[in-house]
Parts: C-alpha cells; sequence; structure tokens
C-alpha cells in the first residue's frame, strides 16, 4: 500500500512538469477525435441520440485538450533547447518546426469545439441545420485527428533513434566505428580435411568354392570367422597285420 501512495505521489508531482505533461496529453487528442467520430457515426446509422450526444461530447473534449497542450508544449521548449542545442541540433529545430505548425493549426480545433457543442444543442437529426452541423464535425474532426497524428510523427522521427530520419548522436557515433566485414572469418576458412576411421567389422560370407572374399574396407584384427584352414595333407597309410612276405630263391640242384 505505501508503494502505490508513493506511485501515485510521483504522478502528481510529473504531472506539474510541462515535459510530461505535453506527452501525456498529445495521444489523448488523437484518439479521443477518432473515438467520437466513430461514435457518432455508430449512432447516426442506429438513430440513437445518446450515443450521438455521447461522441459529440468525446469530439468537443478531445478538441479542448489542443489547448492546455500547447501550453505545455511552449513552456517545456526552453528546457529542451538547452538539452540537445549541442549533442542534437537537428532535433532542436524539428521540435521549433512541429511547435509552430500546432500553433497554425489552431484554429481547427476551435473550429471543431464550436461545431461539436452547436450540433449537440441543435441535435443531429432534428432539422437541416443540425445533419448539417454533425456532418461538419465528422469532417472536422477527421482532419484535426489526421494533423494530431501527423505532429505525432514528426516528434517521433526526430526523438527515437530507430525512426531516424535526419542526423543522431548515435549516427555520428557509430559512422566511423563500424569495422569492415572480416574476410577471414570462420565462414569463410577452408575446411580441414575428412579423417576416415576404420569401420566396425562385417563377417562376409564363405563362397562355395571354399574361397574367401576380401572384405570392402581394412579391418583393424582379422576376422576368426573369415578364414578356413587348409585341409590335411593326406599321406599312404600302410595296411595293419599284413607283412611283405620274403621270397627266397630255390636252390639249384
Amino acid at each position: 500500500m505505501s508503494e502505490f501512495i508513493i506511485q501515485i505521489e510521483k504522478l502528481l508531482g510529473a504531472f506539474a512538469d510541462p515535459e510530461y505533461r505535453y506527452l501525456l496529453l498529445e495521444p489523448l487528442i488523437s484518439f479521443g477525435l477518432l473515438t467520437g467520430v466513430i461514435l457518432l457515426i455508430a449512432g447516426f446509422f442506429a438513430k440513437a441520440p445518446r450515443l450521438q450526444s455521447a461522441a459529440l461530447v468525446v469530439i468537443g473534449a478531445a478538441a479542448l485538450l489542443q489547448f492546455p497542450y500547447k501550453d505545455a508544449r511552449l513552456a517545456a521548449k526552453p528546457r529542451l533547447e538547452q538539452v540537445y542545442k549541442v549533442e542534437a541540433p537537428a532535433r532542436v529545430s524539428e521540435f521549433a518546426r512541429t511547435t509552430n505548425e500546432w500553433i497554425a493549426n489552431s484554429w481547427q480545433f476551435k473550429l471543431l469545439v464550436l461545431s461539436a457543442f452547436g450540433t449537440l444543442l441543435i441535435g443531429v437529426q432534428r432539422n437541416r441545420i443540425g445533419f448539417a452541423l454533425s456532418v461538419a464535425t465528422i469532417a472536422l474532426g477527421l482532419l484535426a485527428a489526421k494533423n494530431s497524428m501527423w505532429l505525432n510523427y514528426q516528434d517521433a522521427l526526430a526523438y527515437h533513434p530507430n525512426l531516424k530520419r535526419h542526423e543522431a548522436p548515435i549516427d555520428r557515433k557509430t559512422a566511423g566505428t563500424v569495422p569492415p566485414p572480416d574476410r577471414g572469418s570462420k565462414s569463410d576458412s577452408p575446411r580441414p580435411p575428412a579423417v576416415r576411421h576404420p569401420g566396425t567389422p562385417v563377417a562376409q560370407p564363405i563362397a562355395p568354392s571354399g574361397r574367401v572374399e576380401t572384405p570392402s574396407f581394412p579391418t583393424p584384427y582379422p576376422d576368426p570367422r573369415g578364414t578356413v584352414p587348409a585341409p590335411p595333407e593326406t599321406r599312404a597309410v600302410p595296411l595293419l597285420g599284413k607283412k611283405p612276405r620274403q621270397v627266397e630263391p630255390l636252390p639249384r640242384f
């Protein structure tokens, strides 16, 4: 609870700062005008007088926000110039030009306020004057919403580096420090030659003729199943139990 109270106190103190106040009011003008115009068109086709009245109030309130916004922007201008005149002079000139355009477009918001409250007093569908005022309110509301969003976009180009259109401090710092692409990076270096490791020995089938086929790749050790021993030599074995007979010559008479 204490943290919530501290945040509320800081927000109330920030509202007194014109630099924050104009940033807070700027999107409310654009979104308020667009919301009011959409509600007014929907109420016109739906023939809902209460919705039309609510839409006219939203349009008039959003148009009235332009006046405190312009005052806050003018109050914040000197400090912004002091902050950015050395590091980013282009931002100072862009902010001054956008501020002058807000002042030049003040007549649109003044006329829109008069048209919205005049339509609210007469009524949208009461007579031709009310209908004409409602059409003028829609046209002025779209024109003022477009101009406010365009000026907001110009401020975004000036103060956000990701939407840059002119020179910024980050451009000057990084313009000469970006190294060229390294041609000797890892992606361009030649690959080392591939080393072929001996594979797992696989037994080859024995051919019918008794010959052994040579494996298709060398094996780290001989496969005992891949060799066939040679048949033993055949020798003549004498018959057992039979001895050679000795023949003696006959005596002569």
